[in-house]
């Protein structure tokens, strides 16, 4: 299993926002022929009730950016001290330039700062997490990583509901360097040969746009689509044994976790990687997918932010992060929370 281990890093600070804007599977008309009775049984086996989904011409960027200034401006981190910036998402801006530059320029940081797009969604958080200790073990002092996306930009997934269950979402994390910092542990994996399994066909230099890619409303067909049978598959088979190679990696046992934080998937799949790994059911939470629909790479910090924030705010905290999904991919970490700065889940206000 491919494992690592990085020392003298810190997660400072954590930055979440939502749209204000709320959907809800009971309102959904179209869903399951609104066939109440089958809405309702998928809503008490997922968990998933409620999301939140952005305006047309509010991007992931936008998202980021007030998670960003919220970050630097409670930490009083000064923009020329920031020495990287990530952004990791599937929903960019442009396909040229990478999202990354378009934020720098917005949080107005030094010239002298990296700047990378990692596009990531589900396991983004801990890809980002581990790029930016890299970052800080080669000589990099603050690391600003940003996570997000607005899954509603596809819009044929809703259409033709494969997916009525993603939430909008952007997140800012400071990571920094910090020698008195306990150790952090992480494990990467990938799937390629399953990479359709949820996967967006149009729109890329594979198949560019052309005429009849559109719906007669002028929406465009991205092909989107999830193949749930085999995310599922995926999950039950992968996860729970990838998680249990890391723990036994740090030498760190399931009573030295304080929180195990999986992204926000599915309540059904949530219960059963703990049930595998014999994780009591009140070290996990689903109330963010229930309340915020699977929001992606950003599920995990916006989990700190909506059920951990004043715990990791008062308290030092060892947390398990977990994310799996588009790839396919699945990555792990064992990190410290140490009295950080945490936001509530804030509302997106425009700029």
């Amino acid at each position: 299993m491919p494992c690592f281990t990085f020392s003298n890093v810190k997660i400072s600070g954590i930055s979440s926002v939502i749209p204000s804007k709320e959907f809800s599977l009971l309102d959904d008309k179209d869903l399951y022929n609104g066939d109440q009775k089958r809405i309702t049984r998928v809503i008490k086996s997922s968990g998933f009730l409620k999301r939140r989904i952005s305006d047309p011409e509010v991007m992931t960027s936008d998202l980021c950016l007030q998670a960003a200034q919220d970050l630097l401006e409670n930490l009083q981190v000064k923009k020329e001290e920031i020495d990287a910036l990530l952004f990791l998402s599937y929903t960019p801006d442009y396909l040229m330039p990478a999202t990354s530059y378009v934020l720098h320029g917005k949080l107005e940081l030094s010239q002298n700062c990296v700047c990378m797009d990692i596009p990531q969604a589900c396991s983004g958080y801990e890809i980002g997490l581990y790029q930016a200790s890299m970052l800080i073990n080669s000589g990099c002092k603050k690391v600003l990583m940003l996570v997000g996306d607005s899954f509603s930009k596809f819009t044929d997934m809703f259409i033709d509901h494969t997916a009525p269950v993603f939430g909008d979402a952007g997140t800012a994390t400071l990571v920094e360097y910090d020698e008195s910092s306990e150790k952090s542990y992480f494990i990467l994996n990938s799937d390629g040969q399953n990479h359709d399994a949820l996967i967006c066909r149009n729109g890329g230099f594979k198949n560019p746009p052309n005429r009849e890619d559109f719906y007669d409303n002028g929406g465009y067909m991205y092909r989107s689509k999830m193949d749930g049978g085999r995310i599922f598959d995926f999950t039950m088979e992968k996860i729970a044994p990838s998680i249990e190679s890391l723990m036994q990696y740090a030498n760190i046992g399931i009573d030295k976790i304080d929180h195990f934080i999986f992204h926000q998937a599915n309540k059904f799949i949530l219960q059963n990687i703990a049930l595998k790994l014999g994780i009591p059911m009140e070290k996990i939470n689903t109330d963010t997918l229930t309340n915020y629909g699977n929001q992606c790479g950003a599920s995990i910090p916006c989990t700190i932010s909506n059920v951990y924030r004043q715990d990791v705010v008062a308290n030092k905290r060892k947390c398990l992060l977990s994310g799996f999904g588009v790839g396919l991919s699945w990555a792990s970490a064992i990190v410290d929370l140490n009295k950080i700065y945490c936001s509530d889940l804030m509302e997106y206000k425009g700029m």
